[in-house]
């Protein structure tokens, strides 16, 4: 609230300008990010505060806006309350580049006094409060985005296969759960691309969490084909098969339908006459005999996950939630009376309320005219509540006026 003052001018009018609006809270996909780790860190994010207005109608500063940039695959999950039980909710799930999800809205920066000034109204003594910006607890899930996922036991040779087929540099050792995270890489084969992962710590009993199973099948279920690896060295290779698609089928029904390359690696490390039995197992999938280690064998299997992965469907592409016009705030409005105290809800109104400064008379004056304006005093009066009464609308109590 300001008033121009000037030597030469005894009298200025209302001058005092609105404030800024708060910064708004965005999440960007990026293919250059790979974890949310820095959220095991950040907690807590806000964006910034708007500026105060200014004298001679000078409007603050809009607060800055905040983008986080998450990895292709990540989720924004809510929690709300279904039939007295928690329920998940995915407000947003960003699976293509550059796609932007507004996570929390700032608050509108509230109104100078010079807004409210009229030929029979000159000196308004009052402004706007600012409107709280939005405050959420937020999940955030990552469901990583390969077209080939690298699956099989511990140990049965994923990582290195990764290793030799693209850019990645996982950790290999010779033990189970080596890889502790998916690694991701890209395969540039004879000018075709595809972004290819090792998803670690499948065993049986992956599905109810067993090993590191729960954490890594999700990831799964974004690719488009698996390289099923197995170990030649096995006894029971079959069975080694078996176990893992016994996993994703329980996990999720979709994912034993997905397509596959069976792989059998260290190949180098068997007899011939062990070799010749290796290749009378029959699968429903196209089979290949390799050893990562010394590169033998890979263009076969590299050839038959292209054609795979040409052969796939087509993403369906980002989705985040859509507003409609039953999200956006509406003059709609509800009133009621619990425990002999009185109530109104309604997006509009309840904004209304926290814009307004309560101290102040004069705002409290325009209030209670948009309020009658729009019907709530009136539905109020029909409900029996009496000059004086208190009424709770959103975070914030006033007295009932029948004006």
């Amino acid at each position: 609230m300001s008033f121009h003052r000037e030597k030469s001018i005894a009298k200025g009018g209302p001058d005092g300008g609105d404030g800024g609006r708060g910064g708004s809270i965005f999440l960007v996909a990026d293919h250059n990010e790979h974890s949310l780790s820095r959220f095991l860190r950040e907690r807590h994010i806000k964006a910034n505060h708007g500026g105060q207005g200014k004298p001679n109608k000078s409007s603050g500063k809009s607060g800055e806006d905040l983008y986080l940039k998450v990895p292709l695959g990540t989720q924004a999950i809510e929690l709300s309350i279904d039939k007295g039980k928690p329920k998940e909710f995915i407000i947003a799930d960003l699976n293509q580049d550059k796609v932007e999800f507004m996570l929390a809205k700032g608050g509108e920066g509230g109104l100078g006094n010079s807004r409210f000034a009229r030929s029979n109204y000159q000196t308004p003594r009052f402004a706007e409060l600012g409107e709280p910006g939005e405050e959420k607890e937020i999940t955030l899930r990552l469901k990583m985005i390969a077209e080939v996922g690298i699956i099989g036991l511990p140990n049965a040779g994923k990582s290195t296969l990764l290793s030799v087929i693209s850019s990645a540099k996982p950790k290999i050792a010779n033990y189970a759960f080596t890889t502790l995270e998916p690694n991701l890489g890209i395969v540039d084969f004879h000018g075709k691309r595809f972004l290819a992962a090792d998803i670690p710590g499948l065993i049986e009993g992956a599905h109810q969490g067993k090993g590191l199973g729960i954490d890594f099948l999700k990831h799964v279920e974004r690719t488009k084909v698996l390289i099923h690896i197995i170990d030649a060295t096995n006894e029971d290779p079959k069975q080694s098969w078996r176990v893992i698609n016994n996993e994703l089928k329980k996990y999720d029904v979709e994912l034993k339908n997905k397509p596959q390359v069976i792989v059998f690696n260290k190949i180098d490390a068997v007899l011939p006459e062990r070799l010749t039995k290796l290749k009378k197992y029959k699968f429903s999938h196209p089979v290949f005999f390799i050893s990562a280690v010394s590169h033998q064998g890979l263009e076969d299997v590299l050839w038959a996950t292209i054609k795979q992965v040409e052969e796939a469907p087509k993403d369906a592409g980002a989705t985040v939630k859509v507003y409609t016009l039953d999200d956006l705030p509406s003059n709609r409005f509800e009133v009621g009376k619990k425990k002999n105290k009185y109530f109104v809800k309604g997006d509009k109104v309840e904004k209304w309320v926290i814009k307004t400064d309560t101290d102040n008379e004069e705002a409290m004056g325009r209030l209670y005219k948009m309020l009658r304006r729009v019907g709530v005093l009136a539905e109020l009066g029909k409900i029996g509540a009496q000059d004086g009464d208190i009424i709770k609308i959103g975070s914030k109590t006033i007295e009932y006026k029948k004006l």
